[in-house]
């Protein structure tokens, strides 16, 4: 038996040495943003062979950040007078964490070491954690970017009573690799109180070569674009407007500051879109941070008794007929009010 086993893995080497030829990796073309945060490869030489479904997904990306940085620099961070910034890894975590979009699947420590300053410095750095080959252009963004995560890092680090001193930024990479679509997301962040760190990063960066060693924080996620995003937000030509983005928004926003969120009043699987709810029927009402105990729902004044309640859907069943639409209010334990439009309650048609 061992003798038969031995000349097994010989054949299967020598098949793999013989095939080593034909395994070749593709050769990648990638161009940036003005910004850096969404960066565009390809092993295709002819950017018209991408199909339009492709190029739909990588819009998606577009408008998942625009709705992502729009949620987060107008969500008011505990404890401060001023709003949260891009470059606020607990911001960015909190997004992460809940949108239900991204899929953990690396975490690294990288331990970077450099003698070079300024631009340089920031386009090496960056170089280094994004994985791109050394000489990879000119990277024109790199030192804003390394500086708008430095000037983060030093208002967090002379804040004497924040809880979390970790700065960093998010980079989406859109991949097309012989004809299919791939997304990942980046996040590099690192303690904003390291000397190291601010000294470097920080907008009055050093203007010398100085060997500088820090250690920075990596993690990658497969990005799923969000199906109740459809068709990006409904119409990209009026996207400030449209009502399934701001929705969008809201709903991350409730993630970043754990605020009430009603998704809405469903009917099975379907959305109520009226104002009429059948008597003896059940419905459920979905949302965000609606609380883990029950609290009260009530339809002019009078309470509806609830089949369940948890932190994301209420269950119940209204029953009385009333003549006309009324306040259908939410209270939840911690008395948070919602209301939630003007709703009657119309008799059952097999009544």
């Amino acid at each position: 038996m061992l003798p038969l086993l031995k000349k097994w893995v010989n054949e299967e080497m020598r098949m793999m040495q013989n095939n080593d030829s034909h395994v070749k990796e593709g050769n990648k073309n990638f161009i940036f943003n003005s910004t850096g945060n969404i960066m565009i490869a390809t092993t295709e030489t002819d950017s018209s062979n991408m199909d339009e479904s492709s190029r739909r997904v990588f819009n998606e990306v577009s408008v998942f950040f625009a709705a992502m940085t729009r949620a987060i620099t107008n969500t008011p961070r505990p404890g401060s007078n001023e709003n949260y910034s891009i470059y606020n890894y607990e911001a960015l975590a909190k997004v992460i964490g809940g949108s239900g979009c991204f899929i953990h699947c690396t975490q690294e420590d990288i331990k970077y070491t450099s003698s070079s300053f300024g631009a340089n410095f920031s386009k090496e750095l960056l170089s280094a954690l994004l994985a791109l080959p050394t000489g990879s252009g000119s990277l024109a963004f790199a030192q804003a970017m390394i500086s708008s995560i430095g000037q983060e890092g030093l208002k967090l680090s002379s804040e004497s009573d924040t809880t979390n001193s970790k700065v960093g930024n998010i980079v989406f990479v859109c991949e097309f690799l012989f004809g299919m679509p791939i997304i990942s997301a980046i996040v590099i962040y690192a303690d904003s109180r390291s000397q190291k760190f601010t000294s470097q990063a920080g907008p009055c960066v050093k203007t010398s070569s100085t060997k500088t060693e820090m250690t920075l924080h990596k993690d990658v996620y497969m990005f799923v674009t969000p199906s109740f995003i459809k068709e990006y937000a409904a119409d990209l030509d009026s996207i400030i407007t449209s009502s399934e983005y701001g929705n969008f928004v809201s709903y991350l926003q409730s993630l970043l500051n754990d605020s009430l969120w009603i998704d809405g009043i469903y009917e099975e699987d379907r959305k109520v879109s009226g104002n009429a709810l059948t008597d003896g029927h059940t419905y459920r009402i979905v949302g965000q941070n609606l609380g883990h105990e029950a609290g009260k729902l009530t339809l002019d004044g009078k309470e509806i008794p609830t089949n369940s309640w948890s932190d994301t859907e209420i269950k119940f069943t209204p029953s009385g007929v009333t003549d006309t639409p009324a306040p259908l209010v939410l209270t939840t334990k911690a008395q948070t009010t919602e209301n939630m439009g003007n709703y009657k309650v119309v008799k059952a048609d097999n009544k």
